[in-house]
């Protein structure tokens, strides 16, 4: 690895070849503490290509829960303070084990919060969404945002977004262009038909703190979030040219759209306004999915293996014990038969793909009307203030 590795081991019999190979197995909070041993160690821990190298040996380690929630309870839609913490995940007396609250990082309140991760990186947003009280579009609200690495709680503090829109659906995503070693904010816009309303997507890039639009989109996303894989965001969506469900895709190298292959549910594709209820797409286990909801106690889970293959995806999920009420949002994959749930945004559920039994999971220290989003990252060293230096520099 073309790395600076003078004088790492003055004191050490060992090639620095070798030690440069130990350090990258380290887990990333051990990597922190090895920064402080000498300056060539931590030249070397904090060169962008060593970071690199470090987050492609670790790519297939157990995520982590990141949890927003509110200490007030005041109600969604209305300013509160946030806190955040990372959660270990459950322990056998069904307890989630909280630590590292990184609220301290986040001064200003957040309204109708999410958050989205990349790499390491967890982009905190308030959806950009504030609700008219007159109208039944959204005004979007591109003024709170963060860029947090929770592993190393460097954080960043967003620039407002150039454009001030009214738009019927939005929705925000987060991803990595590797092409251009670039981390890309995604906000698809549309109406509520595909009629009604211009479709179009913002790209802002964190490495020139630029805004494009892009007008050219031939699908109309959904109010659903996109998920970023392979480069590239994906959204449920509809085709502007049949009318048919479709995932689009944008490749975040070229920004230019292209279609996923739609798995064999035994659903129709044409019909578009069951779209956003009865189905969801997400990143498990490194794979695309789609979670589709066949009924009140019964939700499939989708996995594309080999990304782009028509062919390749698998339906592994199982029914899901559910009630007439209860909204659940899977989260991530732990190990490999067990899948986390977000529970009607107030609890979390971890079921089990190969003998069908959901267990309950409580949040020690957090009350269930406190919840505002879940999501998952992966520990790394990726630093937000890096890929911003160009424009920061020259903005403040």
């Amino acid at each position: 690895m073309p790395v600076a590795t003078a004088d790492l081991a003055p004191t050490f019999p060992l090639p620095q070849e070798l030690i440069i190979d130990i350090l990258l197995r380290l887990p990333t909070k051990s990597i922190g503490k090895f920064r402080l041993v000498s300056k060539p160690w931590h030249s070397l821990l904090y060169d962008p290509l060593f970071i690199k190298a470090h987050l492609a040996f670790h790519l297939d380690d157990q995520e982590k829960l990141i949890i927003l929630y509110s200490s007030s309870g005041t109600p969604a839609f209305k300013y509160f303070t946030t806190y955040f913490s990372t959660a270990t995940f459950p322990t056998p007396n069904n307890y989630v084990r909280i630590s590292e609250k990184l609220n301290p990082l986040l001064e200003n309140p957040l309204s109708s919060a999410r958050i989205v991760s990349c790499n390491g990186l967890v982009l905190v947003a308030n959806d950009g969404l504030r609700r008219r009280e007159f109208s039944s579009k959204h005004l979007l609200a591109l003024d709170t945002m963060y860029l947090v690495n929770p592993t190393t709680m460097e954080h960043l503090r967003l620039p407002k977004g150039p454009f001030n829109l009214v738009v019927g659906n939005a929705g925000v995503a987060f991803g990595y262009d590797s092409f251009n070693d670039d981390y890309k904010i995604i906000w698809s816009y549309g109406g509520t038909t595909i009629r009604r309303s211009e479709n179009f997507v913002i790209v802002f890039s964190l490495r020139n703190g630029t805004c494009r639009r892009l007008y050219n989109c031939p699908y109309a996303p959904t109010t659903h979030s996109g998920v970023c894989l392979n480069c590239s965001v994906h959204w449920l969506a509809q085709s502007k040219v049949d009318e048919s469900q479709v995932i689009a895709a944008l490749d975040l190298s070229t920004e230019e759209f292209k279609q996923v292959p739609w798995p064999s549910t035994g659903c129709s594709t044409r019909n578009w306004g069951s779209l956003a209820s009865s189905k969801q797409l997400l990143v498990l286990g490194g794979c695309l999915a789609m979670v589709v909801e066949q009924s009140s106690q019964q939700m499939d889970i989708w996995m594309m293996k080999d990304y782009g293959v028509a062919e390749s995806w698998t339906k592994f999920g199982v029914i899901i014990p559910k009630l007439v009420g209860h909204y659940y949002k899977p989260i991530c994959l732990l190990g490999e038969d067990d899948v986390v749930l977000d529970k009607n945004g107030q609890n979390l559920v971890v079921h089990n793909l190969r003998d069908g039994t959901t267990r309950e999971m409580l949040v020690a220290g957090i009350n269930r009307d406190a919840f505002r989003d879940v999501g998952c990252f992966l520990e790394s060293l990726v630093s937000p203030t890096f890929y911003s230096q160009k424009w920061r520099a020259t903005s403040f």
